[in-house]
């Protein structure tokens, strides 16, 4: 398992397809609200935002958006 991400990368953007930070990603896999009803364009990113989207999702241990 990885190491935790500290909470000072929350304000970096995750995905420049969506404008996801890793902070309200963390905050919604934390409260079981992904994907959040403003980020529904997530199967439509560009392959460099998914992988990383999905590795982080993979880090929070929420399922990744169908």
């Amino acid at each position: 398992m990885s190491a935790p991400l500290p909470e000072s990368v929350d304000s970096m953007l995750l995905c420049y397809c969506t404008n996801l930070t890793v902070g309200e990603l963390r905050e919604a896999c934390r409260d079981g609200r992904w994907p959040l009803p403003n980020k529904e364009r997530t199967g439509k990113l560009c392959t460099g935002c998914l992988g990383d989207l999905l590795y982080c999702l993979r880090h929070f241990s929420a399922d990744a958006p169908a």
